[in-house]
């Protein structure tokens, strides 16, 4: 009875559809995976930029400091 079926039975063939949909869904998957890495990784970048803001602020207030001694 399956030999009955022709090969191709045209766009709204469900197994068909079924499949492209799974495609689709494992395409999306792997790009929200990707994307939280990114995201995780962007998070990590600015945490470090911030200490490295506050640890450039500490120097400039040193050197402000040892620079007023010296004037002193």
């Amino acid at each position: 009875m399956k030999a009955d079926i022709p090969e191709d039975r045209g766009p709204a063939d469900l197994e068909r559809v079924i499949k492209e949909l799974k495609e689709v869904i494992e395409g999306h998957r792997m790009l929200h995976e990707e994307s939280r890495k990114e995201i995780q990784m962007l998070k990590e970048n600015a945490s470090e930029l911030e200490k490295c803001k506050n640890l450039l602020q500490g120097y400039k207030n040193v050197i402000k400091d040892l620079s007023d001694r010296l004037r002193k």
